[in-house]
């Protein structure tokens, strides 16, 4: 059942499974992983052609589950775009928390959440393992919408 802040422009589950493999390559998620978050009552989902983001919304909290832009298309703001159609969905079901890890080597990341406004209240240690390098610390990331 999809609910009406759902967006699905051209880009299919395949789709977003291979831009997904682009942007995190050390654990991307199949199909079936993304197909399963699209499907979910508490998951809303926005979607360009060269981007998407997931977040699941529990009022009075969201999380952000994930964001990916096309390597090709970042620095262009696709994904503050995808954050004020977000934010929007937000408003009309009662948020006013979000939340979001990140991995603390992601300097791009970082400097967008902290533009809307994310404050750091904590770290993963090593929670992010990578292909032939050391694992990597989580940042836990708080935005208040009110």
């Amino acid at each position: 059942m999809t609910s009406p802040t759902k967006t699905h422009p051209a880009m299919t589950p395949e789709d977003m499974t291979a831009l997904y493999a682009r942007c995190f390559p050390d654990r991307p998620w199949d199909e079936s992983e993304i197909t399963t978050l699209l499907n979910r009552a508490d998951v809303i989902s926005v979607i360009t052609d060269y981007g998407f983001v997931l977040a699941s919304c529990i009022a009075p909290e969201a999380e952000i589950l994930t964001i990916a832009v096309s390597p090709d298309h970042r620095r262009q703001g696709i994904a503050s775009g995808l954050f004020r159609t977000l934010w929007s969905n937000f408003s009309t079901r009662g948020i006013d928390t979000v939340f979001l890890e990140v991995a603390s080597g992601n300097s791009a990341a970082m400097e967008l959440y902290k533009s809307f406004d994310f404050q750091e209240v904590g770290r993963r240690k090593g929670y992010y393992t990578r292909i032939n390098a050391p694992a990597e610390d989580a940042v836990v990331m708080r935005c208040a919408l009110t």
